[in-house]
């Protein structure tokens, strides 16, 4: 933390206030001689406490006068944060919910089980980021918009597969469907995962063509390629996705493409990519200023207050 003035050159006027401590004192002193009509000296008195204390209203006014000057001057304390802090990432998760996903993808668990496994445990760890669904088999359908209502995200996710939608791979249509999720979104960072298990087989737009419209708007896209073991051998996977494809569309927007094996694998690359996005923020720290020139006023107020009062109470000089 630490604090600093907006208009700092309004503190030289606390250059003036020891010249207005020293008149406050002689003016007191020469206003203090009793009058006589004899040249002869005035009997000393005994002075009092309130003789002695008297001076110290005089200091409260300075004081008084300072913190008015120092909060004039706005002193703002510092707060160094993170740009993770002051705002979440903003996600769209592109799912697809093609036939094959129902394909084993390890000790009796499907690509759709696993891949629904691991979404939702990704969605409901989320803690101020924003977070859109959109599932595509032929066709795409942007099933949750950006938002921080995790569970209903999820809602969405388990009923994805009861969709009637065209059998196929549409990986350009599901990036373009993710970019109009992300499009309006003002976050310091956005980012789609695409998530498939196969190649693009449609028609529409061409996966390279939305990764080009990905990195015009600074949206990074990482892909994931669900393979499966090879039948004949288990050392070796087989490739049932253009992981070509898929490497491109990742380097062309400044995201990775991860290789998907089994659901631990799987469980892994979105764990990563969470790490990666976070550490985009480290380092870049930032500093948020608060105004604490009310604090000054108020304790500028109340010594005056104090002044004001005791000058007119146990000090108050008797005409």
């Amino acid at each position: 933390m630490d604090i600093r003035f907006a208009d700092p050159w309004i503190l030289l006027l606390l250059i003036a206030l020891p010249a207005l401590a020293l008149f406050a004192f002689r003016y007191r002193r020469s206003g203090g001689l009793l009058p006589f009509g004899t040249v002869a000296p005035a009997p000393a008195g005994r002075r009092t406490w309130r003789m002695r204390l008297e001076p110290m209203l005089t200091l409260l006014r300075i004081a008084a006068v300072a913190a008015l000057i120092a909060a004039v001057a706005r002193p703002q304390r510092g707060e160094a944060i993170t740009r993770a802090e002051l705002e979440g990432i903003d996600i769209a998760l592109a799912y697809d919910v093609s036939s094959s996903m129902t394909q084993p993808f390890g000790a009796g668990v499907s690509r759709r089980d696993a891949a629904e496994d691991v979404l939702t445990r990704f969605i409901l760890e989320r803690d101020g980021d924003r977070v859109g669904l959109i599932v595509f088999q032929g066709s795409t359908i942007v099933l949750s918009p950006l938002t921080t209502d995790y569970h209903a995200v999820t809602e969405a996710l388990a009923d994805a597969p009861r969709l009637r939608l065209p059998d196929g791979t549409t990986i350009g249509g599901a990036i373009a469907g993710s970019l109009s999720v992300l499009r309006d979104s003002d976050s310091a960072s956005r980012v789609v995962i695409l998530l498939t298990d196969g190649d693009n087989n449609s028609d529409g737009i061409e996966p390279l063509a939305a990764a080009r419209l990905a990195q015009e708007l600074g949206i990074r896209v990482y892909t994931i390629g669900v393979v499966s073991p090879s039948l004949t051998n288990q050392s070796q996977s087989t490739l049932n996705v253009d992981e070509t494809a898929l490497k491109e569309i990742a380097n062309v927007t400044g995201g990775t493409y991860n290789r998907a094996e089994d659901p631990g694998a799987l469980a892994e690359i979105y764990e990563n990519i969470d790490a990666l996005e976070k550490s985009r923020f480290e380092g870049a720290a930032l500093t948020r200023y608060v105004d604490v020139a009310p604090y000054l006023l108020a304790a500028a107020a109340a010594v005056l207050a104090i002044e004001v009062i005791l000058r007119v109470t146990w000090f108050r000089r008797v005409a």
